[in-house]
């Protein structure tokens, strides 16, 4: 026969997992909510300017995007951006962390200021970023520039230094987080499969082929994914850059919902527009984490 004590532990034990979840329970629920209410305005025709006067129009947002040239431009910017800014984040990411990994000198110091970028908002640093790249001597890169007889850049002005601009911005902001992860990955990784590569005679770059990548490409997988899904969405260093322009070469997805929900006051099509950015995130991110899983296994 149980005890009052016992009885009360017992009681605690069994309601103690339900305790620790409900922080997180709250938050999804605080999710669902805003999410909710943007799948319900993404089939009315609601304004801002005059929200007692919509009505259900269901699919014809959707459809009116997929007929809209800008939309497709903000698409094709969107995915583009993703490819190339994910290729070269980890690209860059994996030979600075493989940089770091190895025997340098002042080794803790480079990691310590590899953390710099990470301790400013994106919007300071899109702003910093700004201000270097004005398109007269003023601005530090055009005036670096000058010493090499390249004549200032429009960084800002064209539609292809704008793209480029925000690319480079993109990538010094994000470039620690991926050297980071791939770091630890690589300090993490066995030391017998190198043990047994060196007495077969590989050399380094053999290792880095055959050894380092395959172990380390669940790292790579997770950086990939966390990257895409960051890409796929950028909004601050856009905005705060180019806004858009010029002439809608840096309008994505994220970007053209903003403008149509709060610029042009088109909460319906806005909403329609999230939702699909929504879809296209949640998409790519199950792809990555299945390529994930497949390349956790090969590795145990």
């Amino acid at each position: 026969m149980t005890t009052p004590r016992q009885r009360r532990h017992w009681r605690r034990e069994r309601f103690l997992p339900y305790l620790l979840l409900a922080p997180a329970l709250v938050l999804l629920v605080g999710m669902i909510y805003p999410f909710g209410l943007g799948l319900y305005y993404s089939f009315t025709s609601y304004w801002l300017q005059y929200p007692n006067r919509f009505r259900f129009v269901w699919l014809d947002n959707y459809v009116d995007l997929m007929g809209e040239p800008l939309f497709v431009r903000a698409l094709e910017f969107t995915l583009g951006f993703t490819l190339v800014a994910v290729v070269i984040q980890v690209g860059l990411g994996l030979a600075v962390a493989l940089f770091l990994h190895g025997r340098v000198p002042g080794r803790s110091a480079l990691r310590a200021l590899l953390l710099l970028p990470l301790m400013l908002p994106p919007v300071i640093t899109a702003l910093m970023w700004k201000i270097m790249m004005a398109s007269t001597n003023a601005g530090i890169l055009n005036y670096m520039l000058s010493f090499i007889g390249v004549d200032p850049v429009n960084w800002f002005g064209s539609t292809q230094g704008a793209v480029v601009s925000v690319l480079i911005i993109d990538t010094w902001g994000n470039l620690p987080f991926v050297a980071l992860i791939l770091l630890g990955g690589l300090q993490a990784l066995p030391t017998e499969p190198y043990e047994a590569a060196r007495v077969d005679g590989a050399g380094a770059v053999a290792m880095l082929r055959y050894v380092t990548l395959p172990l380390l490409s669940p790292f790579i997988v997770l950086t990939v994914l966390f990257r895409t899904m960051d890409s796929l969405r950028i909004f601050d260093v856009i905005y705060a850059t180019t806004q858009g322009g010029p002439n809608d070469a840096t309008t994505n997805l994220q970007i053209m919902a903003y403008q149509y929900s709060f610029q042009w006051y088109q909460m319906g099509k806005g909403m329609a527009q999230a939702i699909v950015l929504l879809l296209l995130v949640v998409l790519v991110s199950y792809l990555l984490m299945r390529l994930w899983n497949r390349a956790a296994e090969s590795t145990t």
